[in-house]
């Protein structure tokens, strides 16, 4: 839930936003948006992604984050976009939050540039990849 709602119990079109991200993200991750329970201090998926994105090997930590089920048959380039697309989405302020619209623009580039991705590149590319960013 969004912290706004939360906090406040203000709804807005961001809390549809907010919403949103959780949902990329449980899709990359392939975990539900908190995980263990109240004693032994669930972490919120959100908040996981700021540590994923932020500071060094920041391929590597998103190879980590993403749902090993994928067994790395994804383009990561295109990895990250929508990693960087959620993190944007579930912003703790409201208004440092995308508008949908946005969201379906970005997003609509990002299907785009699919259509250049061939798997079979996809181990050298990893292979290449630095750890900035």
């Amino acid at each position: 839930m969004a912290p706004e709602y939360i906090e406040n119990g203000v709804i807005t079109p961001k809390l549809d936003v907010f919403a949103f991200g959780v949902v990329i993200l449980e899709l990359l991750s392939g975990r539900e948006a908190a995980s263990g329970d109240q004693s032994s201090g669930a972490e919120l998926l959100y908040s996981s992604i700021n540590r994923v994105l932020e500071g060094d090997n920041v391929r590597e930590k998103l190879r980590g984050f993403i749902d090993p089920s994928l067994k790395n048959a994804y383009p990561l380039d295109l990895a990250f976009s929508i990693a960087q697309l959620a993190k944007i989405c579930v912003a703790r302020d409201l208004n440092d939050r995308p508008s949908m619209s946005d969201v379906f623009i970005t997003l609509s580039k990002i299907v785009s540039s699919l259509s250049d991705w061939d798997p079979s590149d996809e181990l050298d590319n990893s292979r290449s990849l630095g750890s900035s960013r």
